[in-house]
């Protein structure tokens, strides 16, 4: 049984997902709802979906998940309820997806705009409030495993999707961005954060998925910690805590009554599986400061300046979702029925080591900078979803590996911090500034797709221990611009832990707008941004030069400043 469900039995807690189409037919007056709308995904243009007609279908594909939805959405499509969608205005897509140990080893779910349900135990008490449930969407967009049995997973890379802003904007977070910071099952990492209750909520999250202070010129607008959550550690703010237990207008047993909208309050959302993060991101066109924070099953969003109740609203995870796992099929098309899942057991820890970092010779030779990775495993190994890490003192760099990198057995990789061309032989990160700066406190962390820590490398090991990123909630140093170092004093610190939170910065101040953020385009750590040969790159053996584990060349060009 999942730690996170204790009072469930075994078979509530598994949860799987796909998508819904928005609808196009709401009957909104209220001027700043057009943008409430939008954020949630519901524009069409912004969503980058196809029309509702495609994916929509003519009902509810068993008479439960009707009964869900009307308890919620139901007064909401009668105009009756103003308060944002929980569900969606209509059913979508429904197919059996594969779920080994089930009746079939398949389960019937069916996609909203915001979520999906799922019915795993069709012979269960109908009058039991989890007998529908809905899939482990956040976790399975923000881990890459999309959950096939009890124990089987499919392997793939962390969802890339906006979750909470414009599908054109190019510097918000997305479900990948929360991958170092969100607690996953099952996950060695789990990121638990210390109980913050009282506190303001003064985090972002940037495009990496590094956090750091939020800039002061950016309010709080009052928000703070209302509780701690022990089942997955974790700490939830008052303008979420109050959304899940509001009392509200709900249809039960055919009657409109008060009550509580969310019963019991995780029952839609789950636990939260990250700390509620700011940033500042593009909705319907124009920037704006949105709070984030992801959940086992949803992403809740609260918008400072909408107008109640849409202040607070569920992201369209459902779509999303649907949009990661389904790309390839034509829209609103299932993939076929399976019988039996074609599934894989959680891997083994790969065997991947750093092997060195060599520095530039010149402050204008960014690509001099690099690190060595080595397969030294017997099998391929994809790159899909890991990173690299190079922690400083209060900040942590990081770099997303691009898709499609196999390193074959035996061979290395050069992974370079200035452009370039991806080959057999070498990444780019297409950074300006370089990611080692031949200092003592230079270190080098290896990450895989799950948020394991698979190799390090620390050219000073011979001095003493690498520095360690501030823990969860703690304010951070930030970089500052061209590179420039932070103005601490190296001291050395011990070795990071397995529950360390990295930190960087947002984007700063706009001078043309006092108080806001100027929009920045995708960061160059971003592995959408690394300049890609078409296809799958596949790495062939390299020769090594060298089997030690020190750093490759020491700088001959005066330490950047």
């Amino acid at each position: 049984m999942s730690p996170h469900y204790p009072n469930r039995k075994p078979a509530r807690t598994i949860f799987r997902s796909t998508l819904l189409a928005p609808q196009a037919r709401l009957r909104r007056p209220w001027p700043l709802l057009l943008l409430a709308l939008a954020l949630c995904g519901l524009a069409l243009t912004a969503s980058g979906l196809v029309a509702p007609s495609a994916l929509s279908q003519a009902g509810f594909a068993d008479p439960a998940f009707k009964a869900v939805w009307d308890r919620t959405d139901g007064l909401v499509a009668a105009t009756t309820a103003k308060r944002p969608w929980i569900w969606g205005p209509v059913p979508g897509v429904s197919l059996r997806e594969p779920f080994a140990g089930l009746e079939g080893n398949s389960h019937l779910v069916q996609y909203f705009d915001k979520g999906r349900m799922e019915i795993n135990d069709p012979g269960a008490d109908k009058s039991d409030p989890f007998y529908v449930t809905n899939g482990l969407l956040s976790v399975e967009l923000i881990s890459g495993q999309i959950q096939t049995g009890p124990d089987t997973f499919e392997s793939r890379a962390p969802s890339t999707i906006n979750l909470a802003s414009d599908v054109d904007d190019p510097s918000a977070p997305t479900y990948q961005s929360f991958n170092g910071v969100a607690s996953i099952p099952n996950a060695p990492n789990q990121r638990q954060a210390t109980d913050q209750t009282g506190q303001t909520v003064r985090t972002a999250i940037d495009r990496q998925g590094l956090t750091q202070p939020w800039p002061a010129n950016h309010g709080d607008y009052g928000v703070r910690i209302a509780r701690f959550e022990p089942a997955t550690g974790h700490n939830i703010p008052d303008v979420f805590w109050e959304y899940l237990n509001q009392q509200a207008d709900i249809i039960q047993d055919g009657q409109a009554v008060q009550g509580p909208l969310f019963y019991p309050w995780f029952g839609i959302t789950g636990y939260p599986i990250s700390e509620p993060y700011w940033a500042y991101v593009k909705v319907s066109g124009q920037y704006t400061d949105v709070l984030i924070q992801a959940y086992e099953r949803r992403v809740l969003t609260f918008v400072p300046h909408l107008p109640s109740p849409f202040k607070v609203q569920m992201g369209n995870i459902g779509q999303h979702y649907h949009d990661w796992r389904y790309s390839n099929a034509p829209a609103g098309t299932p993939p076929p029925r399976v019988a039996t899942p074609t599934s894989q057991a959680a891997p083994t820890l790969p065997k991947l080591t750093i092997d060195s970092i060599s520095y530039r010779a010149s402050l204008v030779d960014l690509n001099g900078t690099f690190c060595t990775i080595t397969n030294r495993d017997e099998t391929p190994q994809t790159l899909d979803g890991w990173w690299l890490d190079s922690p400083k003192w209060g900040y942590v760099d990081r770099f997303y590996l691009p898709a499609g990198v196999t390193i074959q057995p035996g061979a290395s990789i050069n992974v370079h911090s200035g452009p370039g061309n991806t080959s057999e032989t070498d990444i780019y990160m297409g950074r300006t500034t370089v990611m080692w700066d031949g200092e003592l406190y230079d270190y080098a962390v290896l990450y895989d797709n799950l948020g394991r820590e698979v190799s390090s490398f620390f050219p000073a090991a011979d001095t003493g221990p690498p520095p360690s990123p501030p823990p969860v909630g703690t304010a951070a140093a930030s970089p500052t611009p061209g590179g420039v170092k932070p103005t601490v004093t190296p001291q050395f610190t011990p070795r990071p832990g397995a529950t360390a939170t990295p930190t960087v910065p947002v984007p700063g101040p706009n001078p043309t707008s006092p108080g806001a953020l100027t929009p920045t385009p995708t960061p160059a750590t971003s592995s959408t941004a690394t300049p890609r040969t078409t296809g799958t790159t596949t790495i062939t053996p390299t020769p090594q030069t060298t089997g030690t584990t020190t750093r490759t060349a020491t700088p001959t060009a005066t330490p950047i400043p």
